[in-house]
């Protein structure tokens, strides 16, 4: 009887002893999978930031130069288009009144000339040297099909577009859109060719104050033109213009200033690290931008005209 009961608490000892070796096997990966989660947790918080994004803002005329030169003479840090790149923008060669719009250089990002309210031939150099050509025609639904040679537009009108916008003879345009309607068939939804040939844009531009009864300006950090000829949209131009981003660290904090030479800035502020729900005083932000301004030689009074958004995460 002593030897049974003896038996029985030693088979419960190993049958316990077996379910706790279970429970640590069953909890080995379900502590490193809260370690995983919870460490990945505290460095989403640990990296999370609160910012402040402010409006767009025209202080008048500036002179770039200056703030170029007191931007560096003041220790900030400075990136963006100090100096505009001419192999990845389009020459925009002279023309008269957009040389009096911009005043302090300009170059063109991209040109887009309209056959139909959802048809257009797009010139823009991207990234590099080479001018692409691109057809879009967005009554095509399908955007992993080629373009359908119903869906060019007519022919004369593409060969009339070629000619001016590229400066080809009759010969030459034949060519280029036999090339594009060959390149196209391989492509999917747009159809476009790369030419080292150069874009004649004073008579792109030309053409559309010729052609429009109606264009649209739009200025700011962002400089566009619309044309339209009987309220329909013929032509589209994408300006680039000298811009600096000025930046200056606070209490850990980074201010941004962005400068446009047309006259526009606009601010921001990215906090420090595990600053989310996190907020900067509104007399203290506006200090310190205004202390860029009068750096930068800005009028400070501007700085009480700026509005921000403030998000208490990036994430």
């Amino acid at each position: 009887m002593g030897r049974n009961q003896s038996f029985g608490r030693s088979e419960g000892w190993n049958m316990d002893k077996t379910l706790k070796i279970l429970l640590y096997i069953l909890l080995i990966p379900v502590g490193l999978i809260i370690l995983f989660y919870g460490g990945f947790a505290a460095i989403l918080i640990l990296s999370d930031q609160a910012s402040y994004d402010g409006n767009e803002l025209y202080i008048g005329s500036i002179d770039f130069d200056s703030v170029l030169a007191k931007a560096e003479a003041s220790g900030y840090d400075t990136d963006g288009w100090i100096r505009l790149n001419e192999t990845n923008l389009i020459e925009p060669g002279n023309v008269e009144a957009l040389e009096e719009r911009f005043q302090n250089g300009y170059r063109v990002h991209r040109v887009e000339l309209y056959y139909n309210e959802n048809t257009y031939l797009e010139f823009c150099k991207y990234d590099g040297p080479e001018t692409i050509v691109t057809l879009f025609n967005y009554s095509h639904s399908d955007i992993s099909t080629p373009l359908e040679p119903s869906e060019f537009p007519d022919d004369s009108w593409m060969l009339d577009m070629l000619e001016l916008s590229l400066g080809l003879n009759e010969t030459g345009s034949q060519e280029f859109l036999e090339r594009l309607k060959l390149e196209g068939a391989a492509q999917q939804w747009h159809a476009n060719l790369a030419t080292n040939g150069s874009v004649d844009f004073p008579a792109i531009y030309a053409y559309l104050n010729q052609s429009s009864t109606k264009n649209i300006i739009n200025s700011g950090m962002w400089n566009d033109e619309e044309f339209y000829r009987d309220g329909e949209k013929i032509g589209y131009i994408a300006y680039i213009v000298p811009e600096i981003s000025v930046s200056s660290s606070h209490n850990f904090n980074r201010y941004t200033l962005h400068v446009s030479s047309s006259g526009f800035v606009r601010a921001d502020i990215l906090m420090h690290r595990a600053s989310a729900g996190k907020k900067i005083p509104e007399e203290e932000y506006r200090a310190v931008f205004r202390e860029m301004f009068e750096k930068l030689g800005l009028p400070v009074e501007k700085v009480d005209e700026l509005e921000f958004e403030y998000s208490p995460s990036v994430w």
